[in-house]
């Protein structure tokens, strides 16, 4: 899966978390992240209020073991909000988007954990599909850059007081948010360190990564490694790091940390953010000491990994070592373990209980088939899941990128415009993208003029929560240069 070395940090990311940045990516690539790197998923490593680890997932007892999943209340967050505030409950919102698969993973077989439905004692549960125009209003107030991410509000202030992005287990998810409740409820002591843990996830979620460094390095400087929560600081300094542009910062902090993060999914989401940063260091012993140490780090997740970390997980740690072998050149390295990443996405798929939960390994089975020369396969079953899924738009938009880079780009057309046809909001636009370049590639220089102008209208439509300037500009960009020298430039 070799890729030139300017699309290799989001790669990263995108292996790491599955699901992106604004804008969103191109069908083939649904992450990317805060002005380049990780997830930054929340080292939440399960801890209770009390210190000790909680029991693994589905080894509750008692009635947490047979309570039914939580209930969450659909793209309704004025509802939820009002509701919270009516039953005095903390509110729980899970920011996610359909092509996104960490979403779907930890929609299928995370969030659906009955060790989890105690929780809504204290806590609404809401999800917000972010590419739907209601959400517009959300994510202009809460910043997220990576999909899905996790909040916890206080609904009578609408502040955050806890923000988890990426992946973890349903014991670290329960831990995150009980958590949340004693530090919204004040019930722990005012010299715990959740409080400034808390004030950290507010800076994030409002994007100002200056007082996030400053309010991490005050926790950190706190707490030692026995405290239940520093993998979260951590991580979230790494992020915070990564999204300020300090790279260097990144990759000292990451190489020096990176073999202290526990956690399901953490580990090798920390692994791709230090990826990402050595990435854009210029060539160095220290560039390849950081590189060495975080490749060493991914392939120990490999042979073993984390015992509560979901197939999902596995899949995204392999990708993420395949991505970074296929850069330095080791090709066998890169094949081996997207071989080894189908065997465990294929058996998971097939054991899925539904299309719809089985479709939460289709992006990363096509990649791996793809990667292995295997198009053919992804093709089957791409189509096959459209088939299933018929109102859908993610099938036929994996569809159409699978058989493009097979250079059948009749038919990828057309499955890119089922899928444009289906979809809505940010993600249209990058389907409405693709079939730009799919058009500019069959010669179709009118049907690719108008199809920018679509884009163009769409990306200047967008609510401020969703719209993104850079995005805009670069289909703007697209559109001068498909009209020609001497054209009028698009209206602004």
């Amino acid at each position: 899966m070799a890729r030139p070395r300017s699309l290799f940090p989001a790669l990263l990311v995108a292996l790491a978390a599955g699901c992106g940045a604004a804008p969103p990516p191109g069908p083939d690539a649904p992450t990317t992240a805060e002005v380049g790197p990780t997830n930054g998923a929340a080292g939440t490593n399960g801890a209770t209020k009390s210190g000790e680890p909680t029991k693994p997932d589905g080894a509750s007892a008692g009635k947490d073991a047979v309570a039914p999943p939580l209930v969450f209340i659909e793209d309704d967050l004025d509802g939820a909000m009002a509701r919270a505030r009516a039953e005095k409950k903390a509110l729980f919102v899970d920011a996610w988007a359909p092509w996104c698969h960490t979403c779907l993973s930890m929609k299928n077989y995370v969030l659906v954990d009955p060790a989890l439905r105690p929780l809504a004692d204290r806590v609404v549960f809401a999800a917000i599909d972010t590419d739907r125009p209601s959400s517009a209003a959300f994510l202009e107030r809460y910043k997220m850059s990576f999909w899905p991410t996790f909040f916890v509000i206080d609904p009578a202030k609408g502040d955050v007081v806890a923000y988890l992005p990426g992946a973890v287990s349903a014991r670290e998810m329960r831990s995150f948010v009980e958590d949340a409740v004693r530090v919204m409820d004040a019930s722990a002591p005012p010299s715990d360190p959740l409080y400034t843990l808390a004030q950290a996830s507010a800076a994030r979620a409002a994007g100002d990564h200056r007082k996030a460094l400053a309010l991490y390095d005050e926790l950190l400087a706190k707490v030692d490694a026995r405290w239940p929560r520093r993998d979260d600081a951590l991580a979230g300094k790494l992020s915070s790091l990564a999204g300020s542009g300090d790279v260097d910062g990144c990759a000292r902090f990451g190489a020096e940390h990176v073999d202290e993060i526990r956690g399901a999914a953490a580990p090798a989401d920390f692994a791709a953010v230090l990826l990402s940063c050595a990435s854009r260091l210029a060539k160095s012993s220290t560039q390849d000491l950081v590189r060495r140490k975080a490749i060493a780090k991914l392939e120990a997740l490999v042979a073993s990994p984390p015992p509560e970390s979901t197939v999902d997980d596995r899949a995204d740690a392999l990708a993420i070592l395949a991505g970074v072998k296929s850069e330095l050149g080791d090709t066998d390295g890169a094949r081996a373990a997207h071989e080894k990443r189908l065997v465990i996405m294929e058996k998971a798929a097939a054991e899925a209980k539904s299309p719809e939960i089985a479709a939460t390994y289709d992006y990363g089975r096509a990649i791996s088939y793809m990667a292995l020369g295997r198009g053919e396969e992804a093709v089957r079953m791409l189509e096959q899941r459209e088939r299933e899924m018929p109102k859908s738009y993610d099938p036929p938009a994996r569809l159409s990128n699978a058989l493009a880079k097979m250079g059948r780009l009749d038919a990828a057309l057309a499955a890119n415009g089922r899928a444009v046809a289906l979809s809505y909001g940010p993600r249209r636009l990058a389907y409405l993208k693709q079939r730009a370049d799919l058009q500019a590639k069959t010669g179709d220089r009118k049907g690719q003029i108008a199809t920018l102008r679509e884009e163009v209208a769409g990306h200047e439509a967008l609510g401020p929560g969703q719209r993104n300037e850079a995005a805009l500009a670069d289909a703007r960009r697209r559109l001068t240069e498909a009209l020609g020298e001497g054209s009028a430039p698009p209206k602004r």
